[in-house]
């Protein structure tokens, strides 16, 4: 047994040893090592964080820029849906008047015929009358044998004329 306690002896103190070592070298490196690794973990996640947090809030920016965008798009086009019905009603309107204007042109060209035809009536009915007078003038004086003078022929020949107007 003491041959196994002199094993254990010496190794107890190795083992002792190797313990304060390892305790030393653990605090060394917690003071040298782990600390300053800690710290710059550390850094390095707040900068992780602050850049995440920055794009959100880009992305956000983003976003609200994209739905105005949205909107002026949609206004822009209402306004040029509202512009193309103007102009839609501003042709119909125009093509009304334009018609209107024809329509009434060709009205006044229809009426200036009708008058010009009813002058040119009145005119050849005036015309056939005075050569019915004629006529009646040569007839009457042909029969009368004698010469009446013109009123009186006209006078006769008008009472003539109105008589077959009623007949």
């Amino acid at each position: 047994m003491e041959e196994v306690l002199q094993i254990l002896n010496p190794m107890t103190s190795t083992i002792f040893w190797s313990i304060v070592v390892f305790i030393i070298m653990v605090v060394v490196l917690w003071k040298l090592v782990l600390k300053p690794i800690n710290n710059m973990i550390s850094k390095r996640q707040e900068e992780i964080r602050e850049k995440i947090d920055d794009a959100d809030r880009q992305n956000e920016e983003a976003k609200k820029y994209l739905d105005e965008q949205k909107v002026k798009i949609d206004k822009s086009r209402l306004e040029a849906k509202k512009i193309i019905d103007e102009g839609k009603d501003v042709a119909r309107k125009i093509r009304e008047d334009i018609e209107q204007k024809a329509s009434e042109k060709s009205r006044t060209l229809i009426d200036d015929a009708l008058a010009e035809i009813k002058s040119e009536k009145e005119r050849s009915l005036n015309d056939v009358k005075n050569e019915i007078i004629e006529i009646a003038l040569d007839a009457s004086e042909k029969l009368v044998s004698k010469k009446l003078s013109d009123e009186e022929h006209k006078k006769l020949i008008e009472d003539s004329l109105k008589e077959l107007e009623n007949v």
